[in-house]
């Protein structure tokens, strides 16, 4: 199973954005609530922003190897 996240799947301006939309999404539902309105949904989403930034130091998508996609270049990937 760990075999899977050896291999990166992920390229730097993937993971760049994916930071950026992670730290959006991070105060949109920890920090500022009130944009989104509900509490349980900007929970949510704050979440989501935690796995986002979580995927993105891996440099490994898993929704990418179901249509075995990759945005690492040659020397990105291990």
């Amino acid at each position: 199973m760990l075999k899977r996240f050896e291999k990166r799947n992920m390229g730097n301006v993937d993971r760049v954005i994916r930071i950026l939309m992670g730290l959006a999404m991070i105060y949109l539902g920890f920090i500022d609530q009130s944009l989104i309105g509900s509490v349980a949904i900007a929970s949510i989403v704050g979440v989501f922003g935690v796995i986002s930034i979580a995927f993105a130091y891996i440099a490994f998508c898993p929704l990418y190897t179901l249509g075995n996609v990759s945005t690492a270049s040659k020397t990105e990937n291990r």
